[in-house]
């Protein structure tokens, strides 16, 4: 069940604010190993009982002083840094509840939009979290 937020990194949850309306996407992905056609073109699946998730989503535009809060909280919750794993929370739509698992964010791109003065402001930016 929906406990009030859709993401979690170690034991920060993300700031809902920051994720841009109908963006969120939390979902778990069947694996196979040495699944195969026969002759008549059955398919005979071997299903892993591992199952990766995925959590991706838009955050709303940012400012350099948004996306640097939103960095150095994931940052903090690093398992390994140089493979930018963590611990994720995802609210897992297709189970209607969560799952906590190993994972790795996927290379952030942010985009400026504008600069004035001092502040950066940035496109939405594409977040996605990936499980091992």
């Amino acid at each position: 069940m929906y406990s009030g937020f859709l993401l979690k990194i170690g034991n920060e949850i993300f700031n809902m604010k920051y994720i841009k309306e109908k963006t969120y996407k939390g979902y778990a992905s069947v694996q196979d190993l040495d699944s195969y056609r026969d002759a008549n073109g059955v398919l005979h699946r071997e299903a892993l009982s591992h199952v990766p998730i995925k959590c991706e989503f838009e955050t709303i535009p940012l400012d350099n002083e948004q996306y640097g809060q939103i960095m150095d909280m994931i940052r903090r919750n690093y398992i390994n840094e140089l493979e930018r794993k963590v611990s994720i929370t995802a609210f897992i739509l297709e189970y209607n509840g969560y799952v906590t698992q190993d994972a790795y964010m996927a290379e952030p791109q942010p985009q400026i939009q504008i600069i004035k003065g001092n502040k950066i402001q940035y496109e939405p930016l594409r977040m996605a979290f990936i499980g091992y």
